[in-house]
């Protein structure tokens, strides 16, 4: 799969009314002053704001800067869902107005005035107003799809040297790649945006675009950027010069600074089916089906996910890791040690308790409804998953156990990684 920086529109995989949301709206010029990207990790946000950034920025400087719509483009305004067909009755109640309710203006019953001793069993109300249509509308053709923007080879390219970006000891980036294009993100190990990048992200975008109509930034970790920074930024997103857009990524919504989301036009992103997940793997990274559809169960339908399972050799890994932890079923608790010294060197620990974790997964499904197999995710290994018999009680408990494991690798001050992995193979 293509690195982030390498997509284009036609690349992406899954969330087409995502990746078709800047051709619309390049082509209505109603091109939002910024954009936030939100859904799972490893989903695909990163590879189309790169997208988008190649589409604005291949826009020429004789074009001129579009019309920027006044406010904040929603999703809903953007276009997201199809047009509503038209009526073709000839004769048809009037739908309510704007700011109606299911009860008409005001929460008042949807009939005209009604006197006073009129009660529930006293004369019935007129009906709704009708409307005459003069002649029968045809029937809404298909809303034709918005063509994909024209590209510029020159400007693709230097986008792509853009990132990754190089990084001096106050996290400010090195001046490289395309000269209208920015890209902040957390560097050096840190966890958040930098109040001192949001600096140098509003100096950056203060000067006029040298070559298109547009300078655009993406801001990695929008979910991270302190109360400081976000303070910094405030005045960039209320009054954000006309050729900038600002294209937002994170990972939770919720944890974007509230006055940071409610002045960006939101764009979540789903995973995508597993079926099709699974059928881009066989058809564009050439696995053999088996894998793929392993591949994408592991991935939850998410592709960076499931690319990074294949490119690990983790499926390749599992044997080891199911039979250590058939081990300590087999032996007991005094088999823990060595069952997590085994697992702790197949290779990444937060890869292996994933793994796990589908296991029990799998081992849990085969005790509650052995006939359903289609469920299974290592389907193809049952030798392992019926290896040991084990109580459903237990099974789940064991997965409360992994989930909690995964927090604590995120804990910062965790001496020792595989405290973590003991504490989940066996209960206190």
């Amino acid at each position: 799969m293509l690195p982030p920086q390498k997509h284009t529109f036609d690349t992406l995989w899954g969330n087409d009314a995502a990746r078709s949301l800047v051709p619309r709206l390049l082509a209505a010029g109603r091109l939002p002053h910024a954009i936030l990207l939100t859904g799972p990790d490893a989903i695909g946000k990163r590879s189309l704001a790169f997208a988008m950034a190649k589409a604005i920025l291949s826009i020429p400087r004789s074009a001129g800067a579009a019309a920027m719509a006044p406010g904040v483009l929603t999703a809903r305004e953007a276009d997201f869902a199809p047009p509503s067909p038209q009526v073709e009755d000839a004769d048809v109640a009037s739908p309510p107005e704007e700011g109606d309710d299911l009860f008409g203006s005001d929460g008042e019953l949807p009939f005209e005035d009604s006197s006073e001793e009129d009660d529930l069993f006293g004369s019935v109300p007129p009906p709704r107003k009708t409307v005459k249509a003069e002649a029968p509308p045809a029937v809404a053709a298909p809303q034709p799809v918005a063509p994909r923007p024209s590209l510029n080879e020159r400007v693709c390219r230097l986008v792509e040297n853009s990132y990754p970006v190089e990084y001096n000891s106050d996290g400010i980036p090195k001046t490289a790649g395309h000269v209208d294009f920015t890209i902040i993100e957390p560097s050096g190990g840190r966890r958040g945006v930098l109040v001192d990048q949001i600096r140098h992200l509003k100096e950056a975008t203060a000067l006029s675009p040298m070559e298109g109509a547009y300078r655009v930034a993406i801001v990695m970790g929008a979910d991270t950027i302190t109360q400081e920074g976000g303070n910094s930024i405030l005045k960039l997103l209320e009054e954000p010069p006309r050729y900038l857009v600002l294209i937002l990524v994170a990972n939770r919504q919720s944890r974007v600074l509230p006055t940071i989301r409610s002045r960006c036009s939101i764009v979540p992103m789903t995973p995508m089916n597993r079926s099709a997940l699974a059928e881009k793997l066989v058809t564009v990274e050439k696995l053999d089906r088996v894998r793929a559809q392993v591949a994408s169960a592991l991935g939850e339908g998410r592709p960076g996910v499931a690319i990074t399972m294949i490119e690990s050799a983790l499926r390749e890994r599992r044997k080891e890791i199911f039979s250590a932890r058939l081990q300590i079923d087999r032996v007991g608790r005094m088999a823990t040690p060595h069952a997590a010294a085994r697992i702790n060197a197949t290779g990444k620990l937060d890869e292996s308790l994933w793994m796990m974790l589908s296991f029990a997964r799998d081992r849990l499904v085969r005790t509650l409804v052995p006939a359903e197999q289609g469920l299974l995710i290592h389907g193809d290994a049952l030798d392992l998953i019926d290896g040991v018999p084990a109580s459903a009680e237990s099974l789940d408990a064991e997965g409360d156990r992994l989930v909690r494991a995964f927090g604590l690798l995120a804990h910062p001050y965790l001496p020792q990684p595989r405290a973590a992995l003991e504490m989940a193979l066996w209960p206190d």
